[in-house]
């Protein structure tokens, strides 16, 4: 257990990363891998995304027992990429004892870069034409606002399965990838899209994290893990305000710049 005052700066950093990852949907890990590469510079990169998607998980249900009563999860579509996620997921698990730690940082750092390039140039989500090819969806959320879309089904496998290995690999839940494949290519509202991500991650998350640790892949990074959960927690409901403020574009643009710094330290991370 690290010292009084040093639990306390790791609670505070849990509440700042709460309030921004839960706002955007997504649940912290691209954040908190970044946070735990720093302070364990010798952890094997396996411990690192065991304790980062660990604190994902205490993330994202949390976020899951605050969205759910708002009717706005479409839970189908949750548990069904979920179902695909998981076994990418494993997958990507299983990638991180090959690769050595220089290696993960700087692929890491790409996939941030590139990630927030796209939604720089896109940060609202297009208004294409129905598919053909795609399932009706109709919701209802709790104030009697109504959601009708389409999602073309086909094209919605492959991104989420690369989505959950590339997510695994990295130790994050998905949401900052998850998110604009939910809009953009699903063609899932905003509104919907990231309260069911949230419970998608939950979801995914806990599988990958048990394959974890039945693998043994826990280490010293985990100490970090509870005052970290504590912050995002206490932090949640601030963030889930925060989502439903703000409009898609001002969120994704939230987005694209944290991931620009995170992706500039962890690169540099690589070198030190």
């Amino acid at each position: 257990m690290p010292p009084i005052e040093e639990a306390l700066l790791l609670i505070l950093a849990g509440v700042l990363i709460g309030s921004y990852s839960v706002s955007i949907g997504a649940g912290g890990g691209f954040l908190i891998a970044p946070l735990l590469l720093l302070r364990y510079p010798e952890a094997e990169p396996e411990a690192i995304t065991t304790a980062s998607l660990t604190a994902v998980v205490i993330t994202s249900v949390a976020s899951s027992a605050i969205v759910i009563p708002e009717r706005r999860v479409d839970m189908p579509v949750a548990l069904a990429i979920a179902g695909i996620a998981a076994p990418a997921g494993i997958l990507g698990a299983l990638g991180t004892v090959a690769i050595p730690r220089a290696v993960f940082a700087i692929g890491f750092a790409v996939l941030l870069v590139a990630l927030a390039l796209y939604i720089i140039l896109r940060p609202t989500s297009p208004d294409p034409p129905p598919d053909a090819d795609g399932v009706d969806r109709h919701l209802e959320d709790r104030d009697a606002n109504h959601f009708n879309y389409r999602i073309p089904i086909r094209r919605s496998i492959a991104p989420n399965a690369a989505m959950a290995f590339l997510s695994a690999l990295a130790g994050i839940g998905g949401g900052p990838i998850g998110v604009p494949i939910m809009t953009r290519i699903m063609r899932i509202p905003h509104a919907i899209a990231v309260p069911t991500i949230q419970v998608k991650t939950a979801i995914y998350s806990a599988i990958v994290v048990l394959f974890h640790l039945a693998l043994d892949h826990a280490g010293e990074p985990m100490a970090d893990v509870p005052f970290l959960g504590l912050g995002v927690i206490i932090a949640n409901p601030f963030g889930q305000r925060l989502r439903r403020r703000l409009g898609e574009g001002p969120l994704m643009q939230a987005l694209a710049f944290g991931l620009f710094l995170v992706a500039a330290r962890t690169a540099f991370s690589a070198f030190e």
